[in-house]
């Protein structure tokens, strides 16, 4: 049985930032999300979310592999127990003006969401290990995170064509998500569109809701962002009303607005 507690968690990462010693091209491994932010839960989907920086003399490609190889390698020597991200980035990559000279591909996902995880970064990143560069980080602008959701579209577009079952077996779970599916779009859009409507970054899956009711009260969709930060945050409270509302308001908002 996997051990998801939060000290678990601060375990598991001791552990990686032992075994990153070895890593010469690793600059910084800064931590974000529930961690950084403290309100994980140790619910399923949790994970260790880490943006590991590189050094622009060594190169990107190999030294991406050689980390997600020593993830792997840790995530198996402590039961895989909780799953480690495998962001990685040049320094190069976050400096203006963004280069877009890749490959559109899910291998290349960093990149192609790169504002998204230097928001998250900037919002509530803590320093795990090597230099401090948070404070040199320019932040994305908005053409930044537009250009990034117009080539996460082109992206798809080119996935669907090179895999149409892949692409028809998506489309059906977008229509008919699972409660755990559908908690995660519901709350990305909602990080989405806080960022557009208010220009503002939230990159907390937590505090969104605050401060949609706060700055967006008239979002069409904030009772079904409600329902959802309870499944994500309370998921013992979720009753089977509720998951019926989820799914007639997700139906009902997402599928035909």
């Amino acid at each position: 049985m996997s051990n998801r507690t939060k000290e678990r968690a601060w375990e598991i990462i001791e552990i990686y930032l032992k075994s990153i010693e070895n890593v010469k091209s690793v600059k910084s491994v800064i931590l974000v999300g529930s961690l950084s932010d403290d309100t994980y839960t140790g619910n399923i989907g949790s994970d260790i979310d880490l943006v590991h920086i590189l050094y622009d003399r060594y190169d990107y490609e190999s030294e991406k592999k050689n980390i997600a190889d020593l993830i792997s390698k840790v995530e198996r020597e402590t039961n895989n127990d909780i799953p480690i991200s495998r962001t990685v980035y040049s320094e190069r990559h976050l400096r203006h003006p963004y280069n877009y000279d890749f490959e559109l591909s899910k291998d290349n996902k960093d990149l192609i969401e790169r504002p998204i995880e230097i928001f998250r970064v900037l919002d509530s990143g803590k320093t795990l290990y090597g230099a401090d560069i948070i404070p040199t980080l320019e932040k994305p602008t908005r053409d930044d995170v537009q250009k990034s959701i117009e080539i996460a579209q082109e992206e798809r577009i080119l996935h669907a064509k090179a895999d149409p079952e892949w692409f028809s077996s998506f489309t059906e779970m977008c229509k008919h998500p699972t409660i755990r599916i559908m908690t995660q779009i519901v709350i990305t859009r909602a990080l989405s569109d806080y960022y557009f409507c208010t220009g503002m970054s939230c990159s907390s899956k937590y505090k969104i809701l605050e401060l949609v009711e706060k700055d967006m009260p008239n979002l069409s969709y904030i009772n079904l962002l409600r329902l959802c930060h309870k499944n994500r945050f309370s998921p013992g409270e979720i009753t089977e009303e509720d998951i019926n509302t989820m799914n007639r308001e997700y139906n009902d908002i997402f599928m035909k607005g």
